[in-house]
């Protein structure tokens, strides 16, 4: 039996859209299925059925993934014929929050999917189970998976999990709005964006914006964070939380002189262009993945799910996407799911088997096509589906140059970014500092006591 329950789940924080599923299950004859797929990830030829028997349980927080575990159930139902997947999912939130509680005490699922993030809760806490050899070397391949991906889920050369997929982000833009404003492609520098940004915006007689030239992320603290961190990293060159020299601490980068100046200046431009003469978006709006999807935004940047997102809530609005804007330095800011298995499971041998399953490529199409999503298995081949969906080109292909990175995965992460992403957001509502590089200066001091302090509380902050 292949059971599944999904609540309202959240693609991650502030993310617009989501999707609900009744509870039910399946009888599936595990007889009469056909093994596949298992000789290329370390099984050999097909084997006898094992005789293991019992449930094995899976939870998830991004349950748009659902849709590639049940289509491995076969080929794992002819290898456990007598093994019952229970697979659930829950709200992001809902999930971190109950595998924070179960898996402490002896208890949770058998396979743990961890977000970068949280992983370090986990690691620290001696949650997780030994990663067999043939799949430590496959995530210790650099022509397999990178190392950036590698390292977030390894200690002292030791992988503790499966990099599975990664979520990124990509400038979109309404190719039809450029058409009508003359832009014959997407800005390059950040100078670009907030010049490209003016003249797509329109306006009423009365100066009320009816169409956002890009439209900002103007609420929810930690998502907030993010957005305005990729600009605050182009024009740095670092991120505004970093890792600290021992593993697990962070550094708050905020206060460093030439990132003070830098930062300042940007919080200037968001502000400019939030009130006065260059506004260009308005917590009037309707903001965000779905404004952008209803034609009232020109620019947006956003991760991989927002492309099925806009597909479906704004079918006549032609877009493309374009890597970030550049200044300073040029990267792209990455989240990672990691399969791992739980050192209490009494289903190890049978939970990392379903894990190799799921790096076949049958599989990992499931999840780019029906998530968004990108598989980090660089040895498959997805060049099909681009063909077919030429929106996922900043996520696909590679751009020499264009520098990946992570949030440092911390204990703190949740709170440290939600309650200094409030900062910075009540920054961009205080029309006070316009022209005001002292009073910007002042909530970026403000933010950085903020994130310092709630590190500190947890023990992980570096000077």
């Amino acid at each position: 039996m292949f059971s599944t329950t999904t609540g309202p789940h959240s693609k991650g924080a502030g993310t617009t859209g989501g999707n609900t599923m009744k509870r039910r299950s399946v009888l599936l004859g595990g007889a009469a299925l056909a093994l596949t797929g298992l000789t290329s990830v370390g099984r050999g030829p097909a084997q006898a059925a094992d005789t293991t028997a019992g449930r094995l349980s899976i939870w998830l927080g991004y349950g748009e993934t659902a849709p590639a575990f049940k289509a491995a159930l076969p080929a794992f139902k002819a290898l456990y014929p007598n093994v019952e997947v229970e697979l659930l999912s829950f709200d992001l939130h809902e999930y971190e929050a109950k595998l924070s509680v179960a898996v402490p005490t002896g208890n949770g699922p058998d396979i743990l999917t961890l977000h970068d993030y949280i992983f370090p809760h986990y690691y620290d806490g001696d949650a997780l189970d030994d990663v067999p050899a043939d799949l430590a070397k496959v995530v210790d391949d650099p022509k397999i998976i990178d190392p950036v991906f590698k390292d977030v889920c390894s200690r002292d050369g030791k992988p503790w999990g499966v990099p599975w997929w990664k979520g990124s982000r990509a400038f979109f833009y309404n190719v039809d709005h450029f058409k009508e404003a003359g832009l014959d492609g997407p800005p390059k520098t950040l100078k670009e964006m907030w010049d490209y940004s003016e003249k797509l915006t329109k306006k009423a007689p009365d100066g009320t914006i009816t169409r956002a030239g890009i439209t900002l992320r103007l609420t929810e603290g930690s998502g907030g964070l993010q957005k305005f961190s990729d600009h605050y990293y182009a024009s740095t060159g670092h991120q505004i939380l970093e890792a600290g020299p021992k593993p697990g601490t962070v550094r708050v980068t905020l206060k460093d002189k030439d990132n003070l100046e830098a930062g300042t200046k940007l919080l200037l431009d968001y502000v400019a262009h939030l009130h006065g003469p260059k506004k260009v978006d308005d917590w009037a709006l309707k903001h965000d993945t779905q404004g952008f999807a209803n034609g009232l935004a020109s620019m947006l940047f956003r991760e991989d799910w927002a492309v099925a997102f806009i597909r479906k809530n704004g079918p006549d609005v032609k877009f493309a996407t374009a890597p970030l804007p550049r200044d300073k330095a040029w990267g792209n800011f990455h989240l990672v799911e990691i399969l791992s298995v739980n050192k209490t499971s009494k289903m190890k041998k049978p939970a990392w088997d379903l894990i190799r399953l799921l790096q076949e490529q049958q599989y990992l199409d499931i999840v780019l096509q029906q998530s968004g999503w990108v598989p980090l298995r660089m040895d498959r081949d997805f060049s099909a589906f681009l063909s077919k969906n030429p929106e996922y080109k900043a996520f696909l292909e590679p751009t020499p140059g264009y520098q990946a990175y992570l949030e440092p995965p911390n204990v703190a992460y949740v709170e440290a970014t939600a309650r200094t992403g409030d900062v910075i957001l009540a920054g961009f509502r205080d029309a006070s500092l316009l022209d005001n590089p002292e009073g910007a200066k002042a909530v970026l001091f403000k933010a950085y006591d903020t994130a310092a302090n709630i590190l500190k509380r947890s023990g992980i902050f570096a000077p």
